[in-house]
């Protein structure tokens, strides 16, 4: 029997540089998860810790074996949901697995948790050295911007299974009321698999002038935000700006475009 498979986001106005990679990847799920079944999930707009339970309310009702959470203003691997499967059908240990993932504020941190003491949980900034050789990170919390989860912790924590507070977010809550639930839940981060996060548009003042165009001369603005597969090694080894600085007559381009 095939197995089964939950998608689900919470629309709420999706941008154009993020939504081609949405589109790519339910291409690629479609192309590599040949022997699931897959089901989508994307509700009305309602708040998030709703949609998150009426997502697995949905992923129950259809046997899922995985839900797999993506958030709107996520740019994705194309095969993210592939290799987090994969993870957590290689180890037993996984439950809940997120992609390498940031905060979209100031100052940028991990999207990860850890407690430092019984009951108080924190960021887990510095979590580089802590990853191990198969490029996990066993964490305490993850959010769910590209998560994947067992459906059988929905079977055994009772709802709601996603509530957001005045300290805390819906998905961290799920996270820690699973782990009041059930013994040895396991948490993860997949260090090899990541995932970008939307930030606002920057407004063009005489002040951020010289901010952005320095980013521009210096590396590439628009791979800045959206990154091919090659550029973090361009990044690091150019010398020269990545693009011409020098205004470039556009009808003379188009003229010569033709005569090509």
């Amino acid at each position: 029997m095939n197995k089964k498979i939950m998608i689900a986001t919470n629309l709420y106005q999706v941008d154009p540089a993020v939504y081609a990679s949405h589109i790519n990847m339910a291409y690629r799920v479609g192309k590599d998860l040949t022997d699931w079944q897959v089901f989508f999930s994307a509700p009305w707009r309602m708040p998030i810790d709703r949609a998150r339970d009426l997502a697995v309310k949905n992923a129950l009702q259809n046997e899922c074996d995985y839900l797999f959470f993506y958030d709107d203003d996520m740019f994705l691997d194309p095969k993210v949901v592939a290799k987090l499967l994969a993870r957590v059908e290689e180890n037993e240990d996984i439950h809940i697995i997120q992609a390498k993932a940031y905060i979209r504020g100031y100052p940028y941190d991990p999207m990860i948790f850890k407690f430092i003491e019984k009951d108080k949980l924190t960021l887990y900034v510095d979590f580089e050295n802590d990853v191990d050789e198969n490029g996990l990170l066993k964490v305490d919390a993850v959010g769910c911007c590209a998560t994947l989860i067992d459906c059988e912790l929905f079977k055994k924590v009772p709802e709601p299974w996603f509530v957001t507070g005045f300290n805390h977010t819906e998905d961290v809550y799920f996270c820690t009321k699973a782990r009041t639930y059930l013994e040895n839940v396991g948490i993860y981060m997949d260090n090899d698999v990541e995932v970008g996060h939307l930030l606002d548009r920057p407004i063009l003042t005489s002040a951020s002038r010289k901010v952005l165009t320095k980013m521009n001369e210096e590396y590439d603005l628009n791979q800045l935000w959206i990154p091919d597969v090659g550029f973090a090694k361009r990044a690091q080894d150019h010398k020269e700006p990545l693009r011409p600085v020098d205004w470039n007559n556009p009808i003379e381009q188009f003229e010569k475009f033709k005569e090509e």
